[in-house]
């Protein structure tokens, strides 16, 4: 068995998008030393790491570094020390970016007014991204789900769902970021505006997204200025951020902590 599959081996049970993210940055690591984790050094490891410019790259193949060489049974002291100081520049790096967004985001009520604009010119699938991004604040992967009109045809859990019926939309998340964590997420929709919309979309396709490989390229053009999911998380935000049950809201709609969110996508932490 080589070290990859003794790896992988390890963490089933996980959900196919973490082994997925895992088998990517051990195939990266691996590039960099031209042989197997468990027979670099700690020392060297860092040396090699260390050639990566991104913070969060770096703190990505630490992670798989410190994975493998527990599994092997090795010391991992020095990686963890870097990964702990890493966490610091994280901190840094965020507020840096949020400095730099204050003065450059859109409004919410512009994020608002262009998706009202979006079903009156009846962009029925930018609409329902942009509703869903505002009003439920999720990430890109939580918006590859199949339209069915059967709750029976919900019950595979490696999909995500919205289970049609005539006045509501029930949006259910099995595969999302968080999922380990938060499990399985369920929200009604009753605005019939988003319902119509649904309903125009599986007149087409159940399927919402038609090429999941660039999902990232249909969010972002479809939002705002094309300014992505990111960044309209931080302006719901900072609209909402002297509103602690909202926060609370989004905290459970996102599947992530309030100090993650208050952390990361509030702009005003600088």
């Amino acid at each position: 068995m080589t070290e990859l599959e003794q790896f992988i081996a390890s963490i089933e049970g996980k959900s196919q998008n973490t082994i997925k993210s895992y088998k990517s940055q051990y195939n990266k690591l691996y590039k960099l030393l031209g042989k197997d984790i468990k027979e670099t050094s700690e020392v060297k490891l860092l040396q090699t790491i260390d050639t990566i410019d991104n913070v969060n790259s770096k703190q990505a193949l630490i992670n798989i570094a410190i994975q493998i060489r527990r599994l092997n049974k090795l010391s991992v002291l020095k990686l963890e020390a870097e990964r702990d100081k890493n966490k610091y520049q994280l901190i840094d790096a965020v507020k840096d970016t949020n400095r730099k967004l204050q003065n450059s985001l859109p409004a919410y009520q512009e994020l608002v007014g262009y998706m009202e604009a979006l079903y009156e010119s009846k962009s029925w699938t930018d609409y329902i991204i942009n509703y869903l991004l505002i009003n439920y604040q999720v990430r890109n992967l939580d918006l590859l789900f199949n339209i069915v009109k059967l709750k029976r045809d919900t019950a595979d859990t490696t999909k995500n769902y919205i289970w049609l019926s005539p006045n509501k939309a029930v949006y259910i998340r099995n595969v999302y970021k968080t999922a380990e964590k938060y499990g399985q997420k369920i929200v009604t929709i009753v605005d019939p505006k988003f319902i119509t919309a649904i309903k125009r979309v599986l007149e087409t396709s159940a399927v919402f997204i038609p090429n999941p490989d660039q999902l990232g390229y249909y969010v972002q053009k479809a939002t705002y200025k094309q300014i992505g999911e990111s960044k309209i998380m931080k302006i719901v935000v900072n609209h909402f951020r002297h509103d602690l049950n909202k926060i609370k809201e989004i905290s459970d709609n996102r599947g992530t902590s309030i100090d993650t969110i208050l952390g990361s996508y509030d702009i005003d932490n600088i």
